[in-house]
Formats: C-alpha cells, sequence, structure tokens
C-alpha cells in the first residue's frame, strides 16, 4: 500500500474510532429501511392483482371528484406543484447550500443530490414496468400524463423534505422546538402534496401510499450511509484539516 493511501486509510481508522458512530442508530435505520420495501412490494402485489388497499381507490377518488370546492382546488392546484420536479431540485439546491454553510462540508451536499436523482430514477423505473392507468378522465381537475403507480410527487417530496430536513437539523439550530418546527413542516407537506394529487384525480391513494413508502424508504437508505459516514465527512470539512492530537 503507498503511503498516502495509507495515509488515508489510518484517518479513516482514527476518525471513526474518535466518533464512535451509532451503529445502533444505522441498525435501526436499516431495520426501517427493510421494513418499508416489504410495505412496498404488498402494495406493489395488491396493484398488480387488483386487490387488497386497491379495493378503497376508485371510492376515494370518486368521493373526491364529488366534493371539490372552487377555492381548496385553487389551492391544491398550487400546492401540487412543490412536487413537480424543477421545483424539487430548487428546494434540494436552496437546502443542500444552507447545509454546506453550516456544516463547511460537501458531503451532505452529495446526500441532497442522490436524494432527489435516486427517487427520480426509482419513480421512472418502477412507473414503466408497472404501467398502471391513472383514474378515468372525468375524474381530473389537471393534465396529468404517464404510469400512475407510484405517485412521483408523493415519493419526491417525502425523499427530498425528509433527508433536507434531517441534514438541517443536524448541522443547523440546536434548540428542540426549532428541529420540532422544521419536522412538523416538513410531514404536514408530505401529506398535503399526496392528498392533493388524490383530490385532483390524478391518482389514486394506493399511489400516494406505495410514493411515501418509497420515498421514506430512500430518505432512510441516505440516512444510515451519511450517519455510517459521518467522521469521514466531518474530517473533509471545508476550510479544516483534521490534525493529530
Amino acid at each position: 500500500m503507498s503511503t498516502p493511501l495509507r495515509d488515508e486509510y489510518r484517518r479513516a481508522r482514527r476518525l471513526f474510532a474518535e466518533s464512535r458512530v451509532p451503529l445502533l442508530v444505522v441498525a435501526l435505520g436499516a431495520g426501517m429501511v427493510c421494513a418499508l420495501a416489504v410495505v412496498f412490494a404488498k402494495i406493489l402485489d395488491n396493484v398488480l392483482d387488483g386487490d387488497g388497499v386497491t379495493a378503497w381507490d376508485l371510492p376515494v377518488s370518486r368521493w373526491c371528484a364529488e366534493h371539490r370546492e372552487p377555492v381548496l382546488t385553487t389551492v391544491m392546484r398550487a400546492l401540487t406543484e412543490v412536487g413537480n420536479p424543477p421545483v424539487l431540485a430548487a428546494l434540494t439546491a436552496a437546502a443542500m447550500v444552507v447545509v454546506m454553510v453550516r456544516g463547511r462540508s460537501l458531503a451532505p451536499v452529495v446526500l441532497g443530490a442522490f436524494a432527489f436523482g435516486g427517487y427520480l430514477m426509482m419513480v421512472v423505473t418502477v412507473k414503466l414496468a408497472v404501467e398502471r392507468p391513472r383514474p378515468p378522465l372525468p375524474e381530473r381537475a389537471i393534465a396529468a400524463n404517464g404510469s400512475s403507480f407510484p405517485s412521483g410527487h408523493a415519493a419526491g417530496v417525502a425523499a427530498v423534505a425528509l433527508v433536507s430536513v434531517w441534514l438541517i437539523t443536524r448541522e443547523g439550530p440546536k434548540r428542540r422546538w426549532i428541529r420540532a418546527i422544521a419536522w412538523t413542516t416538513a410531514f404536514v407537506l408530505i401529506a398535503a402534496v399526496g392528498f392533493s394529487r388524490v383530490y385532483l384525480g390524478v391518482h389514486y391513494p394506493s399511489d400516494i401510499v406505495a410514493g411515501w413508502v418509497l420515498g421514506a424508504g430512500w430518505a432512510g437508505v441516505l440516512f444510515v450511509a451519511g450517519t455510517a459516514a459521518t467522521p469521514l465527512w466531518r474530517g473533509h470539512s471545508l476550510g479544516r484539516r483534521h490534525c493529530r492530537p
């Protein structure tokens, strides 16, 4: 092993030893990801077989279509735009700039890029594989193309919001009430965007739940990876050098 590689290896071992990576947190995160994968597989099986949770899809979609109100429809149209990929990309970039400035590290930015790019690739792949038709045209309040399952808006907002808030609260304010507000805002936004897709008639409820599960699962993967790699990115903080004690 060359000297630079040997030094890098020793530095990595020292950082991990000093930081004591919370292995329990990593293990719990991995368990959560596995559980979400099982849930997603079950929903997918229901969609392919047309049973289980899908029994509620058409009744709920029709109920929403029959109970639309002009003002609420306007609000839902505006809210659903948050889940569009260009908007999510802008929100991700803004959040990662905040994290990079506060944490003086490029590693969280990489996690943010993976959050956005990863969810998009998974959603496109599953959509092409499943090709589920969207709800009937008479029930739609806005135009929508492509496969219905899973909801890309639901998956994207879940993945980006969860990863962004985790990184911001990790590097940002330490006051619990500020963190509580940040997490509450994220969950409310995730729920609201998901509901807007069903309300506007472009997705079935099972599409939304599957999107939430997919996005949360991907966020969980990045949480596990980010937690495990924390010593390395702390050691490569911008404007700092890790020196031997």
